[in-house]
């Protein structure tokens, strides 16, 4: 009985805020004028919670990766339909997270005039252990394994640079461990950051979460000054770095923790 009472009140809370941000999109966005924002990345780099604190603010309209307006088994639907949603938008910014097609970020920026992409990373060692906690322990090495089996047919609507594919080839083995698996996963996803060119597009911006949940206030202010809007203190409330180096590191063979040290160390040094 307790759980229902809280439920019904959440919803009550969620529609009371609903409301409120309708009112305020009204005032001071009375053209109802919206620009597109995508947040890209590898998946367990903690943008569910940067999403989540954005979209506290009236100037963001958020549809999640499991949103199926705009989602469909966690792909983005055809740009049509992602125009359609920006159309219908009343606030300043819709901000989707096409995570699995990070892979089509650059296509995104030159289809949808105006739009920006935030391009977020997360130590390697958190994101291995998080996605085999939260995905199960083959996920992500049967992922990788279906690349190099299929020719990366994964990503048949936007293929990726050959560069991104042949560094995966060169560290794949038949015995990688789901550990490994997990980490040629993040380096592919978090290579496209520059195999794609988005390093040179001033229309990208990089935040590294480490960073972005220990100064949390200097970091969303950058954020919110990229897209040009206006920042609201409880963008960052609740924010904290208690998921920092939560477990052991997982084992990795040094090829690919050579390879991902460095990649993240590139990452970090462009994201400062």
């Amino acid at each position: 009985m307790r759980d229902k009472i809280r439920s019904v009140q959440y919803r009550l809370l969620a529609k009371q805020d609903e409301l409120k941000k309708t009112v305020q999109r009204r005032l001071h966005n009375p053209d109802g004028v919206s620009l597109p924002i995508f947040l890209v990345g590898c998946g367990r780099s903690g943008t569910s919670m940067f999403i989540w604190q954005l979209e506290k603010s009236w100037q963001i309209k958020l549809y999640n990766e499991d949103h199926s307006a705009a989602f469909d088994e966690y792909r983005l639907r055809d740009y049509r339909v992602v125009s359609r949603l920006v159309d219908e938008s009343d606030a300043p910014f819709t901000l989707f997270k096409p995570i699995l097609d990070t892979v089509q970020t650059m296509e995104l920026l030159n289809h949808f005039p105006g739009s920006k992409a935030i391009f977020a990373f997360r130590h390697y060692t958190d994101v291995i252990n998080s996605s085999l906690k939260k995905f199960g322990t083959y996920n992500r090495l049967n992922h990788v394994k279906g690349w190099m089996n299929e020719d990366f047919a994964e990503f048949d609507v936007c293929p990726p640079p050959e560069i991104s594919k042949a560094v995966v080839r060169a560290l794949w083995a038949d015995d990688l461990s789901p550990e490994e698996g997990a980490a040629l996963y993040w380096l592919f996803y978090n290579r496209l950051y520059y195999d794609l060119g988005l390093h040179d597009d001033p229309r990208t911006i990089l935040i590294r979460y480490e960073t972005l949940v220990t100064e949390p206030r200097e970091q969303f202010e950058k954020v919110i000054a990229f897209l040009d809007a206006e920042f609201e203190e409880k963008m960052v409330e609740g924010v904290h770095a208690k998921s920092i180096n939560k477990n052991d590191p997982p084992p990795l063979r040094p090829a690919i923790m050579e390879a991902c040290e460095a990649l993240y160390e590139q990452l970090s040094q462009h994201a400062a």
